[in-house]
């Protein structure tokens, strides 16, 4: 079997198990509903008489300006954070399930090699957030045409779908290395609890100043959800530096699953 072959092979199997996976169900439904309208309703809350007190306060920043760019700025916020999450969760489940249950053995008798499926299984992930990703823009940006009634979105808007998508697919590239903690772990539990803690890391890292360097926190910064001058602190060099992430840790997890024992 050819690596073209194999790989394409494996594509197809890593495929179905995404299209029979509850849990890449559960997360595109919460991701494509969710992340919507909670922009929509987050700035209708804001804009509403009934914010007062501590919501208007924390809500402050969506009160004014363009409605369509708002809730657009809103869902890249949303959509930094979300998307990390799912694609942890799923990337937990997708490398974790075989060798938690014990099932991985029959990958040592396959054809195909043990690092081509771990390749397979992290372009389906790759695959599956950015359509995600894309569809969950278009959502938004349908519900804010609404919300608008009809009014004609300014170029602002248009500059924050940029925004939203590219905060998204950051988002979801940071899960990859998640993929490895569960080759690792050999747990679905344990990838999941480093997804927590490096969520309690990043917040933490922020707070004492650093979070312009620190990947995880560089894509939800440059959106605004640190405030206008943590946004401007946030460069090509930092996103570019929480894009890399993803390409090395598909690097990782393939020689990880290469050197995999059944044991």
């Amino acid at each position: 079997m050819t690596p073209g072959t194999a790989l394409r092979a494996a594509l197809v199997v890593e495929t179905l198990k995404l299209r029979r996976s509850v849990v890449a169900r559960l997360a595109t439904a919460l991701l494509v509903v969710l992340v919507p309208l909670g922009s929509v309703g987050m700035v209708a809350l804001a804009r509403s008489p009934q914010a007062a007190g501590p919501t208007a306060a924390k809500l402050a920043d969506y009160a004014t300006g363009d409605l369509a760019t708002t809730h657009l700025m809103v869902c890249a916020q949303v959509l930094s954070v979300a998307a990390l999450a799912a694609g942890g969760f799923f990337v937990a489940w997708s490398f974790g399930r075989e060798l938690e249950s014990g099932t991985a053995g029959a990958l040592f008798g396959l054809a195909v090699p043990r690092g081509t499926i771990a390749l397979a299984k992290c372009l389906v992930a790759l695959a599956w957030i950015a359509a995600c990703v894309v569809l969950t823009v278009t959502v938004t940006v349908a519900a804010s045409a609404v919300a608008a009634a009809g009014a004609g979105a300014p170029f602002e808007a248009w500059a924050g779908v940029g925004t939203a998508l590219l905060a998204g697919l950051l988002g979801g590239g940071l899960a990859l290395p998640f993929a490895w903690v569960a080759t690792v772990t050999r747990s679905q539990l344990g990838t999941v609890g480093a997804l927590v803690g490096m969520v309690a890391l990043t917040q933490i890292v922020v707070l004492l100043g650093g979070g312009s360097w620190f990947p995880y926190a560089a894509p939800s910064l440059w959106t605004g959800m640190g405030g206008a001058d943590a946004a401007a602190a946030i460069g090509p060099p930092h996103l570019l530096l929480a894009a890399v992430v993803g390409p090395f840790a598909i690097a990782a997890v393939v020689r990880a699953w290469r050197r995999l024992t059944n044991v």
